[in-house]
């Protein structure tokens, strides 16, 4: 949603994960003090206004958004303000950082802006899954992102080739490289400990994959689907593939509202 939309603060949680970012960053009030933080790349993140002995504003970030909840941020900014009616100085934070420090956070970021830009359901539930199964079992979320090394990160990629799955152990280095790539580009680490883990990547073992029919086996082939035991749903689809050249996926999934049989035409939705 847009910002000109909030009708309430402090601002509800739906409106803290649908708010949109705009050409500049900006920073939207939720209570007293505390401001959502929105950048153009959709990275949102927690502030802390207050004024200095010396009458000046200063900022002081809180933590990003969603690994910060709005009742978190809250409960900090008040935490804040009663030290600040006791006399106490707090240090000073221009919120450039965002204060995201930890694994945890910084993977989370990662993870909601996945969300944001509409990834499918399929790839979502495998983010989180591995995430929370075997990303996480190795470097734990409290961990701080300058004292993770190459070898926690090759760690991972280890615990899932010993399960044999090598497509998703190539899956998750891309991904702790992309979680990696977006913490140095917002300044909260200088290295990527994840950017060299090809180099000591188990190989996949090689596939063999059935070869296609010649013209000169199809009467045979023919013959023989004939005389198949298969399902009826089956022999329909092998039929469909082989006489539209479609890929065996679309015989799948097609359905019968897509098909004009008076016309001869199947007629698969652009979304397919």
């Amino acid at each position: 949603m847009k910002r000109t939309q909030i009708k309430r603060r402090p601002l509800a949680d739906s409106v803290l994960h649908s708010l949109e970012p705009e050409e500049k960053s900006y920073q939207e009030k939720d209570s007293y003090g505390l401001y959502l933080r929105v950048k153009p790349s959709g990275t949102k993140s927690w502030l802390f206004r207050y004024k200095k002995p010396n009458g000046r504003w200063g900022w002081k970030g809180l933590g990003g958004f969603p690994a910060v909840s709005g009742r978190l941020a809250r409960q900090k900014a008040q935490e804040l303000q009663l030290s600040l009616s006791d006399g106490d100085s707090i240090e000073v934070d221009t919120g450039i950082q965002d204060a995201v420090t930890t694994f945890g956070e910084a993977a989370e970021q990662w993870y909601q802006r996945k969300l944001d830009i509409g990834r499918a359901k399929d790839s979502i539930e495998q983010y989180r899954r591995y995430l929370d199964m075997d990303i996480y079992a190795v470097i734990p979320k409290e961990t701080p992102l300058h004292q993770i090394t190459r070898l926690m990160c090759a760690g991972v990629q280890s615990r899932i080739e010993k399960r044999k799955a090598y497509t998703m152990a190539e899956k998750v280095r891309r991904w702790l490289n992309q979680i990696f790539s977006l913490a140095v580009g917002q300044g909260l680490c200088e290295i990527n400990p994840a950017s060299e883990l090809k180099q000591i990547a188990l190989e996949k073992p090689k596939i063999t994959h059935h070869p296609h029919l010649m013209e000169s086996e199809l009467p045979a082939f023919l013959a023989a689907l004939r005389g198949s035991g298969s399902k009826k749903s089956t022999l329909i689809m092998v039929r469909l593939v082989l006489r539209t050249a479609c890929r065996p996926g679309m015989a799948r999934f097609a359905e019968w509202p897509e098909f004009d049989l008076d016309s001869g035409w199947w007629l698969i939705p652009g979304v397919k």
